[in-house]
């Protein structure tokens, strides 16, 4: 049933108005501009009924102050005695959907109200048609956009900007049709682990934006993000193979509303940022912006500490090396190098550079596989940071010398296996740490 808000400061008129609709609709009743625009925010109706000339704020004052404080279009319906064609022109001209006369016959009014809301029935569905993404169900960067740029500012939420890891080796492999079915498996995974009222949509080839409407739990985006991960993972081997070793997963960045703002740019921006840190950093994880921590709440120790410890704690660990960014990489190479002084350990770090070969077509995305390979080949023990986009760099504790060519050789059996492998020239320089040298020369491999 279709919900009116009816606007008169009449009483005599807004009773009978409310009366004659309420056979079909559902009526809400204002006798004033500012209390419709407060009975509009919590109520979202269909439609607005309104009379033209009311005391203090008139029926075009409510109305352009609905537009601009909700930010979209509203469907409105003018109510006049006045008979003057200037008035209506404004009124046309303002947006108004229609103008009524008073007095009017109850037949009359509820024959135009219908009309004016199948009309509006049949430009929704049109519109939500052209709104979605063909692909995927979810709303398209559009309409996603107006959606949350309207929710933002009037309600609480977590923004999650989730990207698809290594997807492109999709296509690349196994062609544009397997591309799809893995993208739509991927926003059904999407639909199992959201609710209802969350805002899904899609804004790039394999980008994907969430609003987890009312949430602003760390938790929540933890336990999203580690579904996610496992699922594309199943999803993926079930279409493109149980041999399928592309490194897919979700990287995900997270802001939240209204702690980081209640503009969408603003929250969209520092979100992405984050995203792109968990990039840099190891994918198949996610991060919240930074200034979520620099609110300046008044939290009690408890929660501060557990705010913390979410914050500091690796998420969604597996099997392979640490992977961090280059600053921290410095801070542990320097406590390691303390660490082997003071302990009489060693250590190996090794640098590996990647060089296109004739054949490569995907120089970017052949170097993500080749670092995913690599880390997966490695100890959780061990660290690794990519310095460009072509070089890794190691740091290997704990190795022996007789393990040391032998863990080479396993990192590059195992690349070998790829078909992407010939597509790229590898070598690698190492080095080995002991607490009496600290570091022996630098010894190089052939490309």
């Amino acid at each position: 049933m279709a919900k009116i808000l009816i606007v008169d400061d009449e009483f005599v008129m807004l009773s009978l108005t409310a009366r004659i609709l309420s056979q079909k609709y559902q009526v809400l009743t204002a006798k004033s501009g500012p209390e419709a625009i407060r009975l509009y925010e919590t109520e979202n109706p269909d439609l607005i009924l309104s009379d033209l000339l009311m005391p203090d704020m008139s029926g075009f004052e409510m109305y352009e102050a609905i537009q601009k404080r909700f930010g979209k279009h509203v469907p409105v319906v003018f109510m006049t005695s006045a008979d003057s064609e200037s008035i209506e022109k404004k009124g046309f001209e303002s947006g108004a959907a229609d103008f009524i006369r008073k007095p009017f016959q109850a037949s009359v009014l509820l024959r135009r109200i219908d009309n004016i809301l199948k009309s509006l029935e049949i430009i929704k569905g049109l519109t939500e048609e052209a709104s979605r993404d063909s692909l995927t169900g979810f709303l398209n960067k559009g309409a996603v956009t107006e959606k949350l740029t309207e929710l933002c500012r009037i309600r609480k939420g977590i923004l999650l900007i989730i990207d698809l890891d290594s997807f492109k080796l999709v296509n690349d492999l196994h062609g544009h049709e397997k591309g799809d079915k893995v993208l739509k498996a991927f926003a059904d995974i999407m639909r199992k682990n959201t609710r209802s009222a969350d805002i899904s949509g899609r804004i790039g080839g394999d980008e994907f934006i969430l609003f987890c409407t009312d949430s602003t739990d760390l938790a929540t985006v933890s336990l999203i993000c580690k579904r996610m991960n496992d699922q594309l993972v199943i999803r993926a081997k079930e279409i493109l193979g149980e041999n399928m070793t592309i490194p897919l997963g979700v990287s995900i960045g997270a802001a939240v509303v209204p702690e980081n703002g209640t503009e969408f740019e603003t929250v969209f921006q520092q979100a992405d940022q984050a995203m792109y840190t968990v990039k840099q950093n190891g994918k198949h994880s996610f991060a919240f912006c930074d200034d979520k921590t620099e609110g300046g709440e008044d939290f009690s120790q408890e929660e501060d500490l557990q705010s913390l410890n979410m914050i500091f704690e690796e998420r969604n660990i597996s099997n392979g090396a640490y992977f961090i960014g280059r600053e921290a990489f410095t801070q542990v190479y320097r406590f390691f190098l303390r660490y082997v002084r003071s302990y009489k350990e060693s250590a190996y770090t090794v640098l590996m550079t990647l060089s296109p070969a004739e054949s490569c077509n995907s120089f970017s995305d052949i170097s993500d596989l080749f670092g995913e390979i690599v880390g997966k080949s490695l100890r959780k023990s061990d660290i690794m940071v990519r310095i460009r986009q072509n070089q890794y760099l190691l740091l290997l504790p704990h190795v022996k010398d007789d393990f040391f060519e032998p863990l080479m050789e396993r990192i590059f059996k195992r690349w070998n296996s790829f078909p992407s492998a010939d597509s790229v020239n590898v070598r690698y320089e190492y080095k080995f740490i002991n607490a009496e040298t600290e570091s022996e020369q630098t010894r190089r491999s052939e490309d």
